[in-house]
């Protein structure tokens, strides 16, 4: 007897589930978008290019945050749990907030470093995290991303394939005009605020002195001051200081500069993104070539 009851609603229970199971599959937007988030705004601005229209990504990094010190609020980590895609640098501790809500994704993850080589860190971080800043990693990762895309909607395959191939075609070009124009320049070392441009050195055969480590400390330490200072006034290094673009760096790289008598200029991470809109990943590195290119004096 005391099953009737359980089995007269099970019609309506049934339903219920199964238009529960049916939204949280598809997790699309009002639109009828694929939803991606992405954990730093250049992966964010990759899984654009080559999603395009038919994706909807939540970037997130706040503009001007840095992306080690990024907070999820509670909308953020609902949207990393029903995203379609979720594209992040791995567990790596770089973001211990968004690698530790990834264990909550229902989508598709994608970890665009599982299958590369990520530089040793240092300072209490075991990895360099700053890898898309080589236009030529970026190139892998479009891969990995369109990969994604087309499992989630195959439908849409050939456009998927047809932005990864372009969007891979411009990355190629960027980094081979960083190769160019960096390949005869007086100098090969730089001294930078925030030591996030390793992979970008490796690429092009330069090196970088960091103020600041791969996780920008509040201060950083004498011993850095010192040589970076050194570098600068014996010749070792470009006579410029560049900052990465917050306050903070820029006050750091002020102070070198004042003390060696030279000028300083912006490099950006791109951990966030640009202030301007009409700004993105490929005319901000661009930027970036320009500035390396006039501070170390290439031809």
């Amino acid at each position: 007897m005391r099953n009737g009851p359980i089995l007269s609603h099970w019609p309506a229970f049934a339903l219920a589930t199964a238009l529960l199971v049916s939204a949280c599959s598809t997790r699309v937007d009002a639109g009828g978008k694929q939803t991606g988030v992405a954990s730093v705004y250049a992966l964010a601005w990759l899984v654009n290019s080559v999603g395009g229209d038919g994706v909807s990504v939540t970037d997130l990094t706040p503009p001007g945050v840095e992306a080690h010190d990024a907070v999820l609020t509670a909308q953020q980590r609902a949207d990393i749990e029903t995203a379609d895609l979720v594209v992040y640098l791995g567990q790596i501790g770089f973001q211990p907030d968004v690698e530790q809500a990834i264990a909550d994704a229902n989508g598709r993850v994608v970890d665009v470093t599982s299958s590369g080589e990520l530089l040793s860190g240092g300072g209490g971080v075991q990895y360099d995290p700053h890898v898309w800043l080589d236009p030529s990693k970026m190139a892998g990762f479009a891969t990995k991303v369109g990969d994604a895309l087309r499992a989630l909607d195959p439908a849409d395959s050939s456009g998927y394939s047809s932005r990864e191939a372009s969007t891979i075609a411009e990355l190629t070009t960027l980094s081979n005009e960083f190769k160019q124009r960096l390949s005869s320049c007086k100098y090969d070392t730089f001294v930078v605020s925030h030591e996030a441009f390793g992979y970008l050195a490796a690429a092009t055969g330069l090196h970088q002195i960091g103020i600041q480590g791969l996780v920008p400390e509040s201060e950083p330490s004498a011993d850095r001051i010192g040589a970076a200072e050194l570098a600068v006034s014996s010749g070792q290094a470009a006579p410029i200081v560049f900052y990465e673009n917050t306050d903070e760096g820029r006050r750091i790289a002020d102070s070198i500069a004042a003390d060696a008598g030279v000028q300083t200029a912006p490099l950006y991470t791109l951990e966030s993104a640009p202030s301007s809109s009409t700004q993105d990943y490929l005319s901000v590195m661009r930027a970036n070539l320009s500035a390396l290119s006039n501070g170390l004096q290439c031809k």
